[in-house]
């Protein structure tokens, strides 16, 4: 038995025709609640809660990392356009949690549009089509099209064979689901850290800068933004390159700002008389990087959609020292 659902679940993430990513997001759903559930008997599950949680994995996916999800130019995925129409184009530095926090109506709408609109094909399309291994549903095929009537539930039934395989499993599948992802989303997206952008969903711990002030402040003393004298101001470190597109901190992507820059800029990239700045100081202070230049990641960085800051009223720009 386990090894046939092994078997069905590797081939519905590894093979066949994928137009997004939404098999990979039911896959994890899947894999989430089925590690996290006691029971020992099957479960019904709201498309509701399927849907709340694509919210988070795409809200993420889109709103911190900017991942394009698909490869056509001219279309995106419809949960995309969902978030987008609810929250915006430009990425947000809060944590999920911190931004829904006092916007639950906004939120509602978002997972009642997603449960309208997305998952109609992909819960029927999931399935082996020789039978139905994993859950049971009421979705009734016309013709190409999959659909389900309005007074049926709209919700599946997990077998209790699937949550203790799954639950059994979780660890090599969630690995081997992650994989796949990843591998459909390098093929549109110029970013590092890919895999562990999708396998954390914004819920990995940042690690304290305070070890790098010391270093960076031997080589200056100002901010590097605005020359401020940082003595007489709180210190803040800066990602020059958005910490949600590097994913790291290493040194060479590091600056000492005052508040009031660090502030500004936030994910935001800085103008590129700062890359030219902070060129120099790397290759003044031997804080080179392996085989890499900052350039190719400041624009890729650009080409996955990451804004310069701009504001008429009140720009942030490299003053040279």
């Amino acid at each position: 038995m386990d090894f046939n659902l092994e078997e069905a679940f590797i081939h519905i993430i590894s093979k066949g025709k994928k137009d997004n990513t939404y098999k990979f997001a039911l896959a994890k759903f899947l894999l989430d609640i089925s590690k996290n559930t006691k029971d020992k008997q099957n479960i019904t599950i709201l498309y509701e809660d399927i849907s709340e949680a694509f919210l988070k994995y795409y809200w993420v996916q889109e709103c911190k990392y900017k991942l394009k999800q698909d490869f056509k130019q001219n279309s995106q995925p419809v949960v995309i356009t969902i978030i987008q129409k609810y929250c915006g184009k430009e990425y947000i530095s809060d944590s999920y949690d911190k931004y829904f926090k006092d916007k639950k109506s906004v939120k509602k709408e978002i997972i009642q549009e997603i449960e309208k609109k997305c998952l109609g094909d992909v819960i029927p399309r999931f399935q082996p089509k020789e039978s139905n291994k994993f859950y049971s549903h009421n979705h009734i095929k016309n013709a190409r099209k999959f659909h389900i009537s309005k007074d049926k539930d709209r919700s599946i039934v997990l077998n209790s064979d699937t949550i203790f395989f799954l639950k059994k499993s979780y660890e090599l599948l969630h690995k081997a689901l992650i994989l796949e992802w990843a591998k459909f989303l390098e093929k549109t997206n110029f970013t590092p850290k890919l895999i562990s952008k999708i396998e954390n969903l914004g819920e990995n711990k940042r690690s304290s800068l305070g070890k790098y002030k010391k270093i960076l402040l031997e080589i200056d003393t100002k901010c590097f933004y605005c020359n401020c004298n940082l003595l007489d101001n709180k210190i803040h470190i800066d990602h020059f390159i958005p910490w949600s597109y590097i994913y790291d901190d290493e040194i060479w992507n590091l600056v000492l700002s005052c508040s009031s820059c660090n502030l500004k800029k936030s994910d935001y990239l800085a103008n590129e008389e700062c890359l030219s700045k902070i060129k120099k100081r790397n290759s003044d202070s031997n804080l080179s990087i392996p085989n890499k230049d900052i350039s190719d990641y400041y624009l890729n960085c650009k080409k996955s959609g990451f804004l310069e800051y701009s504001n008429s009223h009140n720009k942030l720009e490299c003053i040279k020292s």
